[in-house]
Parts: C-alpha cells; sequence; structure tokens
C-alpha cells in the first residue's frame, strides 16, 4: 500500500486547527484529543477519543466507586490488597461503560451537527448540539454516583472501617457528591469537545467560532453549582426512612438464676418425631418436647445459612445480611459478594468459568446484626457457641464461639485464622485430639440398620459422627461455667438430605423403605447421644430450649420451639415466628429484649411465677453486630470450606 504524501500535512493542519479553536489548551483535552487527531477518519477519531474518555474515567471512578462498595458490602473489602484489585475490577467495568455511553453521545451529537451544515445557523446549532451531548453525559454520570452514594452511605457508619469511616457521616455528603459533580462534568466536558473536534474533521472548521461550552468559568460554575444542588436534592428524596439501627445501648440484665442451653436441630420431621416420642423410641427428645411448645412458621427459601441466621439475631435476611449459604469471592480478594438476584447469579456462574469469581461460604463478616449469644455476651453473660452458621470468624468478644470452620481446623492443623475463641481452647483440643477422636467413634457406634457397609449405613454414620464431634466439644470443661451454652447440629439434615434426594431416578420400595429405616435410626442415635450430652452438664437450675427446622426439603414440616426446665410452663402455641426464638432466650436469661425485632418474646411458654416475676423489659434495638477481630495468623481454609460443603451436599 502506497503511504498518502499529504498525510503529514493534513495532521499538522488538524492540530493547528484543534489549537486554534482552543481545543488542545487544557491537558485533559490533549490527553483525549492528541494523539487520535494524527488521522484516520473523523468516525475512527471519534472512537479512539472515547477510549481515552473511558481510561479518564477508569481512572477516577474505579479507586472512588471501589471505596463506596467497601462501605456498602461488610466482609468484601479486608485488606488494601482487596481494595486494590477491587478498584482495578471496577475500574475495567466503569471504563467501559463510559466509554461507550461517550462514543454514543458523541456519535449522535457529530450526526446532528453534520445534517445541519447546510443551514445558515451551522455553528449554533453544532456547539449546542455538543453542549447538550456534554451536559447529557453528565447528568447520567451524577446520577449515577449520587444513587451509588445513597446505598453505600446507608451502611457506611457500621460497615466501614479505617481511612473510609468518615464518608459516611452527614458532613461529608456535600464534599462526597461535589466531587461527584467535578468528575461528571469533567466527562462531560470532554465529551463536548471531542464532538467539536469531530466536526473538524470532518472539514468543517472555518464555520466554527473558538472555545468549547464546557469550557469557561461561567459557564462551568452555575453548571456544577445546579448539578451538586440537583445531586443533594436526589440523595435527601431517595434517602431510607428512619431506622432504628443505632448504637448498641446499654443492656442491664435481672438474673433468673437459670442456666440455659440451647439446642439447635436441623432436618426434624414433626410428623417422624412424633410417632417416634408416642412409641418410646425416643424418651430424651419427648421429655424435651413434652412442656411447653410452639410451632414455627416456615421460610420459604430452605437455605440452612440464611434460616439459622434469623432465629439466630431475630431479624429477617434483608436486616441480618446472610441470605444464601453460598456467596462470590472476587479473584485476588478476600472478602465476598453476594449473588442475591438471578441475573447476578447468572453472571457468577459465567465468572467463575472465566475464574474472575469462586464460590465462597458465607461468613459472619456478612452478617450485620448480633446473634442472641453476643447480645447476651455483650451484656456480660458467659456464653457459648459451638458450630453455628455464619460464626466465623470467630472473636474474643463475643464469648465462647466455637464456630462453623472450627471442627475442618482442628482436623487440619495449623495456626487459627478465626476459627475459635478464646485462641486458647485450640492449643487445648489439639492435644487432646486422639482421645476426643476415641470418644466421638464410640459415642457414632450405633446399632445402625441394614448392612454395616452398605450406603445408607455409611451415609448416617458420617452424620453421627459430626454430631458426636459436636457435642463433645460443646460439653468440654475447657468451655467453663456458663450462663448460656448453645449447640447447632446438622446431622439430621445431612443423613436425610443424602438419603432422600436421589438423582430423580424413582427407588424400588425396599431401598426407599431402607433408608426411611436409616433415617428413624437416626432419630433414636440423636435421642441418646442428647441423654448422655445433657448427663454431662451441670444439672443446677437447668433450662432446655430446643429448636427444630424441617432442613432441605421440599414440603416442609413446621419447626418447633419446646421449653422444659424450672422457668417452663404446659403452654402450647401454634404459628409462632421464627425471629421469636432469640427474644425467648434472652427473656429466659433476664435480657431485656428488642422493639425492632419483628418477633416478640413467647412469654406464655413461661411459668407463671416467671412472668410475675420478671416483667417485660425492652430496649429500642441491640444495633449493629460489633466488629471485634480475633487472632487471624493463619490461612483461612476457603477452599477446604467449600470442598467440605460439598462433600456434605450443601453446595454443587
Amino acid at each position: 500500500m502506497t503511504p498518502d504524501p499529504n498525510h503529514g500535512d493534513r495532521v499538522d493542519t488538524l492540530r493547528e486547527q484543534l489549537r486554534a479553536l482552543g481545543y488542545l489548551d487544557a491537558r485533559v483535552d490533549r490527553f483525549v484529543l492528541g494523539r487520535v487527531a494524527s488521522g484516520g477518519r473523523a468516525w475512527t477519531m471519534a472512537l479512539g477519543a472515547s477510549v481515552r474518555i473511558g481510561t479518564l474515567a477508569a481512572t477516577l471512578l474505579g479507586p472512588a466507586t471501589a471505596a463506596g462498595l467497601a462501605t456498602r458490602v461488610p466482609g468484601l473489602v479486608t485488606s488494601l490488597t482487596d481494595a486494590i484489585v477491587l478498584a482495578l475490577y471496577l475500574a475495567v467495568l466503569f471504563g467501559l461503560g463510559s466509554a461507550a455511553l461517550a462514543l454514543v453521545a458523541i456519535m449522535v451529537a457529530a450526526t446532528i451537527a453534520k445534517r445541519a451544515t447546510a443551514t445558515p445557523n451551522f455553528a449554533t446549532r453544532t456547539r449546542n448540539a455538543a453542549g447538550a451531548a456534554g451536559l447529557a453525559v453528565t447528568a447520567i454520570c451524577l446520577f449515577y454516583l449520587t444513587l451509588w452514594w445513597q446505598a453505600t452511605g446507608s451502611v457506611a457508619p457500621t460497615a466501614a472501617v479505617g481511612l473510609i469511616a468518615p464518608l459516611g457521616s452527614a458532613w461529608a455528603q456535600p464534599l462526597v457528591l461535589a466531587i461527584a459533580v467535578a468528575i461528571s462534568v469533567l466527562i462531560g466536558h470532554t465529551v463536548t469537545v471531542t464532538v467539536l473536534a469531530t466536526v473538524v474533521r470532518l472539514g468543517l472548521a472555518p464555520s466554527l467560532p473558538p472555545g468549547s461550552p464546557l469550557s469557561s468559568w461561567r459557564a462551568l460554575v452555575p453548571i456544577g453549582g445546579t448539578a451538586l444542588i440537583g445531586a443533594l436534592t436526589l440523595l435527601a428524596a431517595t434517602a431510607p426512612g428512619p431506622t432504628t439501627d443505632r448504637d448498641t445501648p446499654g443492656l442491664t440484665v435481672v438474673p433468673t438464676g437459670a442456666h440455659v442451653v440451647v439446642i439447635a436441630i436441623d432436618g426434624v420431621d414433626v410428623a417422624t418425631l412424633t410417632r417416634l416420642t408416642t412409641s418410646g423410641s425416643a424418651p430424651t427428645l419427648a421429655a424435651l418436647t413434652s412442656g411447653a411448645r410452639a410451632t414455627l412458621v416456615n421460610d420459604p427459601d430452605r437455605d440452612p445459612a440464611r434460616v439459622w441466621t434469623t432465629i439466630a439475631t431475630g431479624q429477617p435476611p434483608e436486616r441480618h445480611g446472610i441470605r444464601a449459604l453460598e456467596a462470590r469471592q472476587l479473584a485476588g480478594v478476600d472478602g465476598r459478594l453476594r449473588a442475591e438476584s438471578p441475573g447476578l447469579a447468572m453472571m457468577t456462574a459465567a465468572t467463575d468459568v472465566l475464574r474472575l469469581t469462586r464460590p465462597a461460604i458465607a461468613s459472619g463478616d456478612e452478617r450485620r446484626l448480633p446473634a442472641f449469644w453476643e447480645v447476651a455476651a455483650a451484656a456480660g453473660l458467659r456464653t457459648a457457641v459451638v458450630h453455628w452458621w455464619a460464626t466465623w470468624p470467630a472473636s474474643d468478644p463475643d464469648g465462647v464461639v466455637v464456630s462453623d470452620r472450627a471442627i475442618l481446623r482442628l482436623e487440619q492443623g495449623g495456626a487459627l485464622s478465626g476459627e475459635i475463641a478464646p485462641a486458647s481452647l485450640y492449643d487445648t483440643w489439639r492435644t487432646d485430639a486422639d482421645t476426643r477422636h476415641a470418644r466421638v467413634t464410640a459415642a457414632a457406634a450405633h446399632a445402625w440398620p441394614g448392612n454395616p457397609s452398605g450406603d445408607v449405613v455409611s451415609t448416617v454414620r458420617r452424620s453421627a459422627e459430626l454430631d458426636a464431634t459436636i457435642l463433645d466439644l460443646a460439653a468440654d470443661p475447657a468451655l467453663g461455667a456458663l450462663d448460656l451454652r448453645v449447640v447447632y447440629l446438622p446431622g439430621l439434615d445431612i443423613a436425610q438430605h443424602a438419603l432422600l434426594q436421589g438423582d430423580g431416578t424413582p427407588l424400588a420400595a425396599s431401598a426407599t423403605a431402607d433408608r426411611v429405616r436409616g433415617i428413624e435410626a437416626y432419630y433414636t442415635f440423636l435421642d441418646a447421644a442428647l441423654r448422655r450430652w445433657l448427663d454431662a452438664l451441670p444439672p443446677d437450675n437447668r433450662h432446655v430450649i430446643l429448636v427444630t427446622q424441617p432442613g432441605r426439603v421440599q414440603q416442609p414440616s413446621a419447626g418447633w420451639l419446646a421449653m422444659s426446665g424450672p422457668l417452663s410452663s404446659t403452654s402450647v402455641i401454634a404459628g409462632a415466628d421464627p425471629s421469636s426464638v432469640a427474644p425467648t432466650v434472652l427473656t429466659a436469661l433476664g435480657v431485656p429484649t428488642a422493639l425492632d425485632s419483628p418477633g416478640a418474646a413467647l412469654r406464655t411458654l413461661f411459668a407463671d411465677v416467671f412472668q410475675d416475676r420478671y416483667p417485660v423489659r425492652a430496649v429500642p434495638t441491640y444495633g449493629k453486630r460489633r466488629a471485634g477481630r480475633a487472632p487471624r495468623t493463619g490461612q483461612p481454609l476457603n477452599q477446604e470450606m467449600i470442598e467440605r460443603m460439598r462433600s456434605l451436599g450443601y453446595v454443587r
């Protein structure tokens, strides 16, 4: 191909024309137009300028929106490295979006200007089209950034840490919006200049007067002021209503003298449990459910992390923040991002294939509100919780916490990464590992029906060993004297899910019967294990609260809250909300309940003498979950946790 001998002269002429019209005076204009004016067609120049506008937007918006997202999504940004990686992701996203928006605006405005070539007011119409394009891009950018900041500011006082925390305060809002206005006006200005430069490249420069509509201070000051007022108005109009999420007030405990034991069992079918307790096959469970009892309505979403966090906090998922067991983790970022909508779930499925995201398990970093044991610990009571969902990472201010990753850490070894608090328990339990394993093996040696080497027996035995391990840790004397002891047992749900879900192929009647017998045998195992466990606990003034849920089944039965002990009555309540569990447990401890909880304490489950002696006491709110930090010197068991959850049937 023969080079054009006049190419250099045309480039110089174009640059001189742009310079004469004042389109290369500012550095940002030279950045956007300097090299793209070196040749090619007008539309090629517009495309190149749009790419540079996208680069400019990426540089400005990537870090800014990363800071905003860090305040919006608790647990997503956990370190400076996370912030840098997230800023790079967002820079690419917003850079591409801004480049596309700029290109559309430039092409539309330049086309309008070109069609007005033959009109006598061509110069005026061209400048109006260029200015309108810039103002439109400015308005779109500012509208988006304002709504983004509204979303981030709604949780900034509690989720933000370090340098980001002041951004959530009221005095910072005008400053933040002023920065958003400056970025938006700058991007709009570059669009306007590029439209005019494109018209020049089309050979229409002699008709245009010097100067850009969005370049002079006389234009920028009123535009910026109007934009700031509009952004503040939009921020005020979209602000959420009054909320009761304030700092945790002082909690005054009126001691009831009760040592409360909460036993949470997942996967309980009420009809099966009733049949077994009535026949005498499960005497311990019969004793625990024969007194005061309430049926609990079901959450249609049977995700265990979501359901049990609602029970623990007394708040719906929209407030406590755990909407699903499975989340997503951006490559290079330690924090987690929840896929809460079908569209986002489809996108993360694609990004998983590209290795940009990977599965992660919901954690306590995402939980925004305190669980009942954390409220009790904040009130000064001695508490311990073992194996509840979303309790990792554990922290010392929350009492004794044996998180949902503790058993995995005890098996894997290595330095702690927030699996157990206080950390001294880990050293004690590591030295006792062989003895504990022997106790667990003996406890799981139940008379299982069927072939000892068959699938049914191996499935229920695996679940039995998990529950036996949890109970063994929860009875360990190293936990010390406790006012509240909480244990979550997932074994029945795991066994039920593994035995009954199938692969879509109908089972023979005999195979189905074997699986049902295996599940019924698990009830009797659990009954015997609970009897031994309760016998090992201090009996003085012990008040047991049993909470059951039907687990991951298609047509779940109701859950139960049953109370037995010196404080309970014989009342039966139908249709209680699961959010009533937490205030009921705290009432048994003498802790005031929170008025912002959708559920109230089920006081009729308590004896009349208890209700008379301990009248209703309440505080406005328990506030947000405290951001305590436990030592995390070891590597978090993220991938190991995914593999464990996959082996247990929780994720695919």
